[in-house]
Order: structure tokens, then C-alpha cells, then sequence
């Protein structure tokens, strides 16, 4: 063998010998890393992603009555307005099903407008009833997604 094949040969298995070892590494370093960058809303497709599983997570804290957990997705500017929100709905009512209806979405996907059909009755007439809620989210990258604004309106 000559010299510059000899040289191109060892320079292709010393490629392919850390193309081999460094894949498993690559792979388990750059899927967190991806993870990550999705998790912090970099993009406006992430933040749309990331809203759908806040709005889930809180509506059903909301379903199953669990104020406080609710109460954590609320901004702390808003959290004085709509925490009682909680308290009085879970006293007197029982929530059958909510599912999202619509999300309007704001400039760069940072700020949404969901609306929201719940089914309920109230203790103790046993009557299913639909009411919509309109939630407004905001996203900031130290906080995520928080909700600032929620009303409720019967029909």
C-alpha cells in the first residue's frame, strides 16, 4: 500500500471508530438538549405545543377540584382575582367534562385566548349544564405559560 492510501485508510476507521463510539454519547446528549430548547418556548410552534399541556394540566386540576394545584398556573399579578374563582366553583359544583372549544392566538404565539366548554351541575339539583370559559394565557421564558385572566359565562 502506498503511502496517501495507507494515510486515507487510517483516516476513514479513525472517522468511522469515533462515528461508532460517539453516537450513543451524541444521541444521549443532544436529546436532552433538543428536550430542553422545546421546553423553553425558543420557537413559536414550542410555545404553541406547550400551551395545549398547561391548559390540559390546569383544566383537569380544575375538574378534580384541586385548588392549589390550579392556583399554580395562575400569574402572581392575577393570582388574587382568580384564585377565589376556585374555591366558589368546587363548594357548590361538580364539573362533568371541559374540553377546549378554540385558542386565538396572539403576535409570536405569547399570548392566547382559550375558550373552553364545561359541563357541570350544581349541588343539589342534578342538572348537566354548558358554560364557556374564556381563559387568557401569557408566556414568559422564566415562567412559562401562566394563566391572567379567566371569565365564565353560562350557555
Amino acid at each position: 500500500m502506498s503511502k496517501s492510501v495507507w494515510g486515507r485508510h487510517r483516516w476513514v476507521s479513525t472517522v468511522l471508530a469515533v462515528v461508532v463510539i460517539c453516537s450513543p454519547l451524541a444521541g444521549c446528549v443532544l436529546v436532552p438538549f433538543v428536550q430542553a430548547f422545546k421546553e423553553a418556548g425558543a420557537t413559536e410552534s414550542d410555545r404553541m405545543t406547550l400551551l395545549a399541556e398547561q391548559v390540559k394540566k390546569f383544566n383537569a386540576a380544575v375538574v378534580w377540584g384541586n385548588r392549589s394545584e390550579a392556583a399554580s398556573f395562575v400569574d402572581s399579578e392575577a393570582r388574587e382575582r382568580i384564585a377565589p374563582q376556585f374555591k366558589e366553583s368546587n363548594e357548590d359544583e361538580r364539573i362533568v367534562d371541559s374540553k377546549v372549544d378554540n385558542v386565538e392566538w396572539g403576535e409570536g404565539a405569547r399570548e392566547a385566548t382559550v375558550s373552553v366548554k364545561t359541563k357541570f351541575y350544581r349541588i343539589p339539583v342534578y342538572v348537566v349544564n354548558t358554560r364557556v370559559e374564556e381563559q387568557r394565557w401569557k408566556f414568559t421564558h422564566s415562567d412559562g405559560w401562566r394563566l391572567t385572566d379567566r371569565s365564565v359565562r353560562e350557555g
